[in-house]
């Protein structure tokens, strides 16, 4: 189910015309892997624009259609924020003061 998720987001991305790539994620030996870094996506932003503000609402809008198992980790350099069992307004919130936080990044 993870995976059929993240093939849909990985296809809106694109739809968007946002560069994609998987990120691959070994386990531990012996391991059952960890669901968090299953479906890794990597997305490269190139210029300055409304990109961010897009990728930001595709992203919403993909966490809003999920069912509350499948998370979305934003990274700007070393400093992440992770989406997951937040509400609506709260994810909103948090990503607004995310990227006021990196503006000028």
């Amino acid at each position: 189910m993870a995976d059929r998720g993240i093939r849909q987001l990985r296809r809106e991305l694109v739809e968007h015309e946002f560069e994609t790539r998987a990120v691959q994620q070994s386990a531990p030996e012996g391991s059952k892997g960890d669901p968090a870094t299953v479906g890794t996506i990597a997305v490269a932003l190139g210029g300055a624009g409304g990109a961010v503000s897009v990728l930001m609402a595709v992203l919403k809008d993909w966490l809003g259609r999920r069912s509350g198992s499948q998370a979305i980790k934003l990274t700007i350099g070393e400093d992440s924020i992770e989406l997951d069992r937040a509400t609506a307004g709260e994810r909103q919130q948090l990503i607004e003061a995310f990227l006021r936080k990196h503006e000028s990044s």
